[in-house]
């Protein structure tokens, strides 16, 4: 299957995705903000993923690309193709169906490895979700980076996984929101501590080394899920 993945910005990448997705298509959106225009009425991947980034996911005046992207987003649900949103792909997910984000939201950033309470098994919307969840339920320590967050689902989205603060596990369709960072390695995670001063780096790079496995194995089987494994 082919796997469309857009990279919204330089120091998210698509890192352990690409160890785990068979063949696929990296777009850098920033270089090219026609590619999305050109990518939003071509014909549809095999699938979609939409990375993180800085950007908001209503800044499109900054970020050109963005309504090429929730375009795109709408043609794949619409044809019952898979798409994974991380953190900002997420959103973008979210506020494209009539959803909420609330920028720099007021109950504060998450950063670093979180914990996840999940919802009831009926929680699983479509698009393969039921065996995703399954696959997921040993999963309960992520990674997260971001300051944004999901304040309100679209009307119909089922909340499968929340932290303390957020939802970080949605499902609208055949399209899946992860709130957190899957695809992270522990150079990027480096890279974001040290451009945060409001974080310990040290403290943020142990939390990463001590559930190395844990965020690996869900990292698997999101791209798994993503590439039409199961």
């Amino acid at each position: 299957m082919n796997v469309l993945v857009i990279q919204n910005d330089p120091i998210v990448p698509v890192g352990q995705l690409s160890a785990f997705l068979g063949g696929h298509e990296v777009v850098r959106a920033w270089e090219d903000p026609q590619r999305l225009q050109d990518l939003a009425a071509a014909p549809l991947p095999g699938a979609l993923i939409l990375l993180g980034g800085r950007a908001s996911a209503y800044d499109d005046e900054a970020f050109p690309w963005l309504e090429a992207e929730r375009e795109l987003v709408r043609r794949c649900v619409r044809a019952n193709i898979r798409v994974l949103g991380i953190c900002l792909g997420a959103q973008l997910i979210a506020a494209t169906f009539g959803g909420r984000v609330t920028i720099d939201d007021p109950a504060g950033p998450e950063c670093g490895v979180i914990s996840l309470a999940w919802g009831t098994n009926d929680q699983a919307g479509g698009g393969g979700a039921v065996p995703l969840r399954m696959a997921l339920a040993s999963t309960h320590t992520v990674f997260a980076d971001h300051s944004d967050a999901i304040t309100q689902l679209p009307p119909g989205a089922r909340e499968w996984a929340r932290s303390q603060k957020y939802t970080q596990i949605f499902s609208y369709g055949s399209a899946l929101g992860i709130q957190f960072h899957p695809e992270v390695t522990r150079e990027t995670a480096i890279v974001w501590a040290s451009d945060n001063e409001a974080v310990d780096t040290e403290q943020i790079v142990a939390g990463y080394d001590a559930h190395e496995g844990e965020l690996a194995s869900a990292c698997k089987t999101l791209a798994d899920w993503a590439s039409g494994v199961f």
